[in-house]
């Protein structure tokens, strides 16, 4: 003789195997969280340093962009490793310098999250490639950038010819 089930007791799981299925699923899930974390830790590590290396080389260039437009090179006012202030070809006054974590152009925010301390610096080069401290030998100044964002860190460095007097 046939036994005879009522409908609620045909093809269903016991509950082992719900617990089961239930394991099984917690556990798949918590290896595909470690990959996308993973994953999205990098992408955001990628994005941040493209981020800073786009804004740091957008400051480079201004700084090299306005050096090449100093009004001779007896007109640099202030040199040093960290400042520089010199008179361009408008007449204009022009200062980039550092201050805590902020490329500053006069009062003006070129960039942010400059390392602190010497994430600008100048260096200041005669016609022979020697270092030098006499603006009227100073052929070639050298500009450093170095910026930090959340352990990411970037620098990029770049050279600008200035104008020279000319003895009539």
């Amino acid at each position: 003789m046939k036994k005879v089930y009522p409908k609620c007791h045909r093809k269903a799981f016991t509950l082992i195997e719900e617990v089961m299925i239930i394991v099984i699923i917690g556990v798949l899930a918590m290896v595909f969280a470690v990959y996308i974390r993973e994953g999205t830790a990098a992408w955001q590590f990628l994005s941040t340093q493209k981020n800073l290396a786009l804004s740091s080389r957008a400051a480079l260039n201004r700084i090299n962009r306005e050096l090449k437009r100093v009004n001779q090179n007896f007109n640099i006012t202030i040199y040093s490793s960290s400042e520089i202030s010199f008179i361009d070809i408008d007449n204009n006054v022009v200062d980039f310098r550092q201050s805590g974590s902020q490329l500053l152009r006069g009062s003006q925010v070129l960039l942010n999250n400059l390392q602190s301390p010497n994430g600008l610096t100048f260096q200041y080069f005669n016609s022979s490639g020697d270092i030098t401290a006499d603006p009227s030998q100073m052929r070639v100044v050298r500009c450093r950038l170095a910026v930090v964002d959340r352990g990411n860190k970037f620098a990029l460095e770049s050279a600008a010819g200035i104008r020279v007097r000319r003895l009539k």
